[in-house]
């Protein structure tokens, strides 16, 4: 899990925030009385003072100008950081990377399987016909991708929630538990509570949420006030939320008269509308495609949001312009958890209508990996979710049903997908420095070269 977690950070591009011993984004270095950050000896020779930023064209173009006391001398520097712009040639090649990076690990992993189905004696242009129609068809008898998109929409709203998370540098795997815990809080208000039709939803979806932000923000307060790792303590509670998840359900709240531990099951005003009652495709993926657009939008449009990925992504910006890292790391705790709480609870509504012993069955895990896929963008997060699930539902339906290849051969291809992505991220950066270090070096040569001949005339 470790190693998994590196690759993510590997690919996100995000920095750590800040910790125990960080300053805070508000402190001023070099200023006396509250809000100073202190400083002493040596570190303070060669931490940036005297920062003075100005803005071009709102939230697009920042300059800071700064200076360094080093032991000897003076250096200014100058830092640009854009954002959005069109000729942004930095905001073009982190898009192309996030984008192009997934891209060719689907397609290299898509060749590796079929390699693997050829092996079993089958083709795999048929293979992968039958993948398709099994995991997005549509019949009048039948709709395939209805399966597959009430699959994709708790494993969206997870993603989501790792995508919060990980663009503003916190590090957080604790999805599955908050998936889990929202599940269970769905179901206690679905069942224990009578409501209306058009409000019962809403309150349980809500109460999901807000246990979701609860167990979500632990691991952000953690970081901020103790400087805990957030890695360890996330994977804790994600053991805490199961083991506590299937204690209740097996004592405490467990249905009567059951053989199994389970919950009773949730009253029908609790239920959310379906469309199609075979696959139970409803309104769960409609509240996953608009959770879609209002994280794009909080990401990419609002102030906030802006905020939370400079956090990640520009540390060194983000503190010389004032923001507030941890408003941007309790915010990512508060947020991620909701959402991925609200995934356990349509998970609950929408199809079990109950939370069984093992309901948290990786679902959380399967969504931190379709943000990755997805470059850790909301839009990215939810086509890779909907891949992940039409090849999950396509590999069961139809390689192992109508070929009689290993269903696993679909779970074989989504994580080659994750190791070509990790090999990718280090290897790009390589490549990039040895370009760099060979540009200079000619550089170089060249302006000895020049030296040399204005020399020798």
């Amino acid at each position: 899990m470790q190693e998994f977690v590196a690759a993510s950070a590997a690919i996100t591009g995000v920095r750590r925030g800040v910790g125990r011993d960080s300053p805070a984004f508000g402190d001023v270095r070099g200023s006396a009385g509250p809000g100073a950050h202190p400083r002493s000896g040596a570190r303070a020779a060669a931490r940036p003072e005297d920062p003075s930023c100005e803005f071009v064209t709102r939230r697009k173009h920042l300059t800071c100008e700064f200076v360094t006391r080093g032991a000897q001398d003076v250096h200014t520097h100058t830092q640009h950081h854009t954002d959005g712009g069109p000729m942004d040639r930095d905001s073009i090649e982190r898009t192309l990377r996030r984008i192009g990076l997934p891209v060719a690990a689907a397609i290299v992993a898509l060749g590796i399987g079929g390699v693997l189905v050829a092996t079993l004696g089958q083709s795999p242009l048929a293979a992968a016909q039958t993948v398709i129609q099994a995991g997005f068809s549509c019949s009048p008898g039948y709709c395939n991708v209805g399966g597959s998109l009430t699959l994709a929409a708790p494993i969206i709203l997870t993603a989501l929630g790792a995508v919060v998370a990980l663009r503003t540098g916190l590090f957080s795997i604790g999805q599955e538990g908050q998936y889990a815990l929202g599940g269970l809080a769905a179901a206690v208000v679905g069942y224990g509570i009578l409501l209306p039709a058009g409000i019962h939803p809403i309150v349980c979806l809500a109460a999901a949420g807000a246990v979701g932000a609860i167990w979500g923000v632990i691991p952000a307060i953690l970081k901020i006030y103790l400087g805990v790792n957030e890695l360890i303590i996330t994977i804790v509670l994600n053991a805490i939320a199961g083991l506590l998840v299937d204690f209740l359900v097996n004592y405490p709240l467990r249905a009567e008269a059951s053989t199994v531990g389970y919950t009773h099951v949730v009253a029908e005003t609790a239920r959310l509308p379906l469309f199609d009652i075979s696959t139970k495709f409803g309104v769960s993926f409609l509240i996953a495609i608009v959770a879609v657009i209002g994280v794009w939008f909080f990401l990419s449009r609002t102030t906030a949001g802006y905020e939370q990925r400079m956090s990640g992504e520009a540390t060194l910006f983000a503190r010389y312009s004032g923001m507030s890292s941890t408003g941007s790391v309790l915010r990512a705790g508060l947020l991620g958890g909701a959402l991925a709480g609200i995934g356990g609870g349509v998970q609950v509504l929408g199809v079990n209508y109950r939370v069984i012993e093992g309901f948290s069955d990786g679902t959380g895990f399967t969504g931190l990996t379709a943000a990755i896929l997805g470059g850790t963008t909301a839009i990215g997060a939810a086509i890779a979710g909907v891949l992940y699930a039409g090849i999950t539902v396509g590999a069961v339906n139809g390689l192992q049903i109508v070929l009689g290849v290993p269903r696993e051969i679909g779970s074989t291809v989504l994580a080659l997908m994750i190791v070509l992505i990790a090999v990718q991220a280090p290897l790009l950066t390589r490549l990039e420095r040895w370009i760099d270090r060979r540009r200079a070096n000619r550089r170089h040569d060249a302006a000895a070269e020049l030296t040399v001949e204005k020399g020798t005339a």
